[in-house]
């Protein structure tokens, strides 16, 4: 641990070192430089990663915040990008939209999935667009003093009445009905008319928040630049006013919004979320050289924030994001730096392919971007209606899929290469001229190459076939392989199929160690523990844990909560039939479904009676006293009798006994012949119920601790080896063949005998590994109903037109007293003369539009594009006399 701690110190050291910035007076380093912010969204984007991989639900509230800082960012980002290149053009909006959402749309074709599922994408789109509708409205006096606070306001005040006021004029609803519904639907379970206002409702702010301190970005340099020519007492006087104020704003949030539960705190977190922000970002660049350093391995990690993000759902966790993606079982250690690795470098290799392709497909010529635009277009349309004609065919077989493959990925080549050919041979004779140009060869070497002379290159035949033939190899061996893990590898996370019936029974007690270090800091943390006193050898902890499975048999046995027995059980009937084994079953089964205290001991109840309990207003869940075989065949014929259209009263029918039978009906042979009588009419009644469509379950008697029997008739009549042999006797009466499903009671009782206080009955922990066994079967006992239409909330239920005004003002404050920091800078007034930021607007405002001009000299397309040109002509001009001369 210590070699360890060491080594990440030293680490974390080195980066802040290798990374300092040039120079601290740089504009590299100004507030919030490049180095900055990719720091900052690589510190949120590593611990929203480990929220989502260690499940770590208890610290939603600060990654809700973390969300806001990246939507903050988005406002911010683009709106500097805007005003400071004054760039609208079609390529440059359909680039940033190709960067925002082509990976995502690769992994909804893919996978099958709603854009919806990946809410960062079409948040982070959603108020692109916002932003650039904003900027290019009037775009030309976008650097005068007022109109761009005026959108800016404008804005502000269509943001109040869309969220804040939706309960009273619906805009959000009428905007955006068109496109979306109440259809429940994968990574929206109450329809993405919910999702989406839910979604964007809680960052709705802080896209305006973010162009807020963009616009007055320029005054807060000056203002960090003035007050850090100030004397030093003076410096921190007027910083700290500042930070106090902020913190002290901070300190409320903490005690207050933080605290609340989930629900909550969801409702506070637009009008609350931007306090830990703006303290962040003024804390973070409170002296020149806190700005001038930042972490490469963060700063790394923020620059592919959109690709860790997207592949989190398949490659670090799998299932869309609902479970641990596992190479080496039983080292989880090693399997999370494995899998880490695998995730890092396909993030990486995916940012760095999505900036290629950016480039390949969305050139900065307006033109071949609209063509390639409208030609990729075509290809994906063309590719899903051809998908869905197969599908419609009944076609979708390994080998017509492949063929398909093969035939469009043919074409889909041919046509690239016809359309693109001519113009790379162009392109590589141009370049070879340039390099000989650049190598200084005379003029006498320089040849000029005529159209003709490019076309009369022919492809061969060979570099013609070769690419396809690759390709539809490639295609072969990846089908080939994706099959074969479909077929016998583990799939996504599902109900247990009912193969499983012949794995679940088997399992053992792992003994339990509570004695190491994070049980013992979980222990001090929870329950004021310093150290436990039980422990192994010493101690008897034990947990019941199922055989590994091969994964091409899909059984992945788990524990059950309330939750998960809920979607199975729920409006459906259960009853319990049999002796005191099957009531403790009972007891545990509804500890699983959420009566905690169900079991305990109670010396005061009855023993021999039946239970009834109503789970969740909608399931009755019944105990039936019936502890002899003709008891149990009386209960079962008479739900049977009462079936209703041929269905049985009940859809799950758990029934156990055989134990007050040895040791009360079983002395003579007519008994035993009675008995058999009546197992067989039991096993017909079970057959009877299973053709009225319920699931029956048989229970075989748990195992007897014969020594500690504490009856003489009990230890005559009733040991282990005479429970062995009933077990013997319902097996050849056709008891457990006539059962759905059979659980097997000394498979989780016969290592914990000795724990058998009375010789009978065990403690409650152990028939919980029973009834988990049960949960896990009801998979393919009960298969889930038709889903039940989801009722949404009603649109509007988080707007909250007080708090959506106090945003108002605070905005009102940001834009027209010049305050990026909504009003915590006038703090400082009080300590320094002269930093009131209103007075330094004017100043702010003449070097803002000073380097603007000189952007737009350099950098406007238009201009750009004349300049290409005449310097194409100049060039040609020069070189026809040589051209001439030559002849």
């Amino acid at each position: 641990n210590n070699a360890t701690s060491h080594t990440s110190r030293s680490a974390i050291k080195q980066g802040m070192q290798d990374n300092r910035n040039r120079d601290e007076n740089s504009p590299d380093n100004a507030i919030l430089n490049r180095y900055q912010t990719e720091e900052w969204k690589g510190w949120m984007q590593f611990i929203f990663l480990l929220y989502h991989y260690m499940y770590a639900v208890e610290v939603y509230n600060s990654i809700r915040v973390m969300i806001t800082c990246y939507v903050w960012m988005t406002g911010f980002g683009n709106f500097m990008f805007f005003q400071k290149t004054n760039d609208y053009s079609l390529h440059r909006i359909l680039q940033m939209l190709w960067r925002l959402n082509f990976l995502v749309l690769f992994l909804c074709l893919t996978h099958g999935n709603r854009y919806i599922l990946y809410y960062i994408c079409p948040l982070h789109t959603y108020y692109f667009l916002m932003v650039l509708g904003v900027m290019y409205v009037g775009k030309e006096r976008n650097h005068t003093r007022w109109w761009m606070r005026t959108k800016l306001g404008v804005l502000a005040i269509i943001i109040f009445i869309v969220w804040d006021c939706e309960s009273y004029f619906g805009i959000f609803n009428l905007l955006h009905q068109l496109f979306l519904s109440d259809e429940s639907v994968e990574g929206a379970r109450m329809g993405t008319m919910w999702e989406w206002y839910f979604r964007s409702t809680l960052d709705h702010w802080s896209v305006l928040l973010g162009m807020v301190f963009a616009i007055n970005y320029p005054i807060t340099i000056l203002w960090f630049k003035k007050i850090e020519l100030r004397s030093i007492r003076r410096q921190w006087m007027g910083k700290m006013a500042v930070a106090f104020g902020m913190l002290y704003a901070l300190r409320t949030w903490v005690k207050g919004p933080l605290t609340y539960s989930k629900i909550q705190y969801n409702e506070t977190n637009p009008y609350y979320g931007f306090i830990p922000l703006v303290t962040y970002i003024f804390l973070r660049n409170l002296t020149p050289t806190m700005r001038s350093y930042s972490m490469e391995l963060l700063h790394e990690i923020g620059k592919t924030t959109l690709e860790t993000y997207l592949m989190q759902h398949h490659i670090w966790l799998s299932s869309n994001s609902k479970t641990v993606l596992t190479f080496i079982p039983g080292w989880p250690r090693i399997n999370l730096a494995l899998v880490t690795c695998v995730y890092v470098l396909l993030s990486r290799k995916m940012h760095n392919l999505t900036l290629l392709l950016r480039t390949i497909i969305l050139p900065d010529d307006r033109e071949a971007c609209i063509r390639s635009s409208v030609a990729m277009l075509v290809t994906i349309a063309g590719f899903y209606c051809t998908a869905f004609v197969v599908d419609e065919m009944d076609m979708t077989s390994l080998m017509s899929v492949g063929a398909v493959s093969i035939v469009c990925g043919t074409l889909l080549y041919q046509s690239v290469m016809d359309s693109t050919w001519a113009t790379y041979r162009k392109a590589v004779k141009a370049a070879k001229r340039k390099l000989e140009a650049d190598l200084g060869d005379s003029d006498d070497h320089i040849t000029t190459t005529s159209d003709s002379e490019v076309t009369e290159d022919k492809e061969t035949t060979i570099s013609r076939f070769c690419p396809p033939l690759i390709g539809a190899m490639v295609v072969l061996v990846l089908g080939l392989t994706w099959n074969g893990f479909a077929t016998t590898g583990a799939r996504s996370i599902g109900p247990l199929p009912s193969t499983c019936d012949a794995f679940v029974n088997n399992g053992s007690w792992i003994p339990f160690d509570g004695c190491n270090e994070a049980s013992r800091g979980m222990a001090y943390r929870e329950n004021q523990v310093s150290s436990y006193g039980m422990c192994l050898p010493h101690g008897n902890s034990h947990i019941w844990a199922w055989e590994k499975q091969a994964s091409h048999t899909h059984c992945r046995f788990g524990h059950r909560d309330e939750t998960q027995v809920k979607k199975v059980l729920n409006k459906r009937r259960v009853i319990f039939i049999g002796d005191s084994m099957t009531r403790n079953l009972y007891s545990a089964s509804l500890r699983i479904m959420g009566v905690a205290g169900s079991g305990a001991y109670d010396a005061t109840l009855p023993k021999h009676q039946g239970i009834t309990s109503i789970l969740w207003g909608t399931t009755p869940v019944v105990f039936k006293w019936a502890p002899l075989a003709v008891d149990q065949l009386a209960v079962l014929k008479e739900a049977n009798d009462n079936s209703v259209d041929g269905n049985t009263a009940h859809d799950l029918i758990v029934l156990g006994g055989g134990a007050w039978d040895r040791l009360h009906v079983y002395a003579t042979d007519e008994d035993r012949q009675s008995h058999a009588a009546t197992l067989k009419e039991l096993s017909a009644e079970m057959l009877r119920s299973q053709q009225q469509n319920a699931a029956v379950v048989w229970l075989i008697p748990t195992t007897i601790n014969s020594q500690a029997l504490n009856t003489e008739e009990k230890r005559d009549h009733m040991r282990e080896e005479d429970m062995e042999a009933m077990r013997s006797v319902y097996f050849k009466n056709g008891v457990l063949s006539a059962s759905s499903f059979v659980l097997d009671g000394p498979t989780f009782t016969a290592s914990r005998v000795s724990e058998s206080f009375d010789g009978v009955h065990y403690p409650p922990q152990v028939y919980d590994a029973g009834a988990q066994i049960l949960m896990n079967a009801i998979d393919w006992l009960l298969p889930l109903n038709e889903a039940e239409p989801v009722i949404p909330p009603q649109i509007g239920k988080m707007s909250n037109p007080m708090l959506g005004f106090m945003m108002l003002v605070l905005v009102g404050i940001g834009l027209f007293m010049f305050d990026g920091f909504l009003g915590f800078t006038y703090l400082a007034s009080a300590f320094v003369k002269g930093l009131k930021p209103h007075d330094l607007h004017r100043q702010a405002l003449r070097s803002s539009k000073k380097s603007s001009h000189q952007h737009d000299e350099l950098s406007d397309p238009e201009a750009n594009n004349v300049l290409r040109s005449r310097l194409a002509k100049a060039k040609a001009r020069k070189r026809a006399p040589k051209a001439k001369a030559k002849t």
